[in-house]
């Protein structure tokens, strides 16, 4: 389990208004495979959410079963990743 980067708790509020405190709370509570960067597989769970709580549990729990997956489904599985996530949450 892995604290939630500021940015991506930034578009947590920004996607999830009021509910943004459940969002970085379920993220924070997701295990994140040792060598795998959390801040990815938060934005993947977040990106797919689209700002619907129905889609972010699915994701959510897509995340539980194979968060290699998701990463495909948030197109930041690809060698630019770093430069996806720059341009969805902000410079670090």
């Amino acid at each position: 389990m892995a604290v939630v980067s500021d940015r991506v708790a930034e578009r947590a509020a920004e996607d999830f208004g009021r509910s943004a405190p459940r969002i970085v709370s379920a993220l924070e509570r997701l295990a994140v495979t040792p060598g795998a960067d959390p801040e990815r597989v938060h934005a993947a769970v977040l990106l797919s959410g689209r700002g619907d709580l129905t889609l972010f549990e699915d994701a959510l729990e897509h995340a539980r079963d194979d968060w290699r997956d998701l990463l495909d489904r948030a197109a930041l599985a690809g060698p630019d990743w770093r430069e996806r996530l720059d341009a969805e949450l902000g410079l670090q």
